[in-house]
């Protein structure tokens, strides 16, 4: 049985009891099953199965009943009439790809270190909400921003392609796509943002205005400060001008 498809037959070949008279009708035990049984030829017991209505595999996959014929001595109804035996039918739903992956995240951001090369930076996720594993599987990503130092696996595993410089750029902003294993594309890409940040590097800080020099005879200054936020020993400077360093 294909998913969404009506009035097909489910059985091949045909559905064949084999009775003595004419078949006059099938009954299915189980009124939740959305499926009828009609009878193609009286004669030869043949009959067909088909769907009442629309089936979808990601409400219910599978499908088990059980059918019986009558014959037509007195109806399917009437008390004189002859049953056959009750045979079991099971029906599994066949999926079609009709959703397209989506993100779990709206977007996502990662901060990377300038002059590293990662093996990942971050992963990226998407889900699909078909039945099967064929459909509902993520087969790959695709990263569609053009001309981006930035690569993706086929886990979503973003990596950098080249070493990052934070004075050449400080942020990234890439765009990936999803396809799930039926090749179905997510309708919207989603925006991954990837900062870049400068490698520490050491060196003196002094704060603007926190700085002064003491006369300690003659010309022999003393110098005095705080360099990021710690203040630090005095250092000996030599007075040059009149009220400046």
């Amino acid at each position: 049985l294909s998913h969404k498809e009506t009035n097909k037959p489910l059985l091949s070949p045909p559905l064949l009891f084999d009775f003595n008279g004419e078949i006059c009708a099938f009954k299915i035990h189980g009124l939740e099953a959305p499926f009828e049984a009609v009878v193609l030829n009286g004669t030869s017991g043949e009959g067909q199965l088909r769907a009442r209505g629309l089936v979808d595999c990601e409400l219910q996959k599978e499908y088990t009943f059980i059918i019986q014929a009558h014959d037509c001595g007195a109806g399917p109804g009437g008390t004189g009439g002859k049953k056959s035996h009750k045979a079991v039918v099971h029906i599994q739903v066949n999926d079609v790809n009709e959703f397209s992956p989506v993100f779990r995240e709206a977007q996502y951001h990662a901060a990377v270190t300038e002059g590293k090369i990662y093996d990942s930076i971050l992963q990226v996720e998407a889900t699909d909400q078909d039945c099967s594993p064929q459909y509902s599987q993520i087969c790959n990503y695709q990263i569609t921003t053009t001309n981006t130092p930035f690569a993706i696996d086929r886990n979503g595993n973003i990596r950098n392609t080249e070493k990052l410089s934070f004075d050449k750029q400080q942020q990234y902003e890439v765009l990936v796509t999803a396809l799930d294993c039926g090749q179905k594309r997510s309708t919207e890409s989603v925006a991954v943002h990837i900062d870049v940040k400068p490698v520490c590097k050491p060196g003196w800080q002094v704060s603007r205005g926190r700085r002064w020099c003491k006369r300690q005879g003659g010309r022999k200054m003393e110098w005095s400060g705080i360099i990021k936020g710690h203040v630090v020993p005095p250092v000996s400077c030599t007075l040059r001008k009149k009220g400046a360093i």
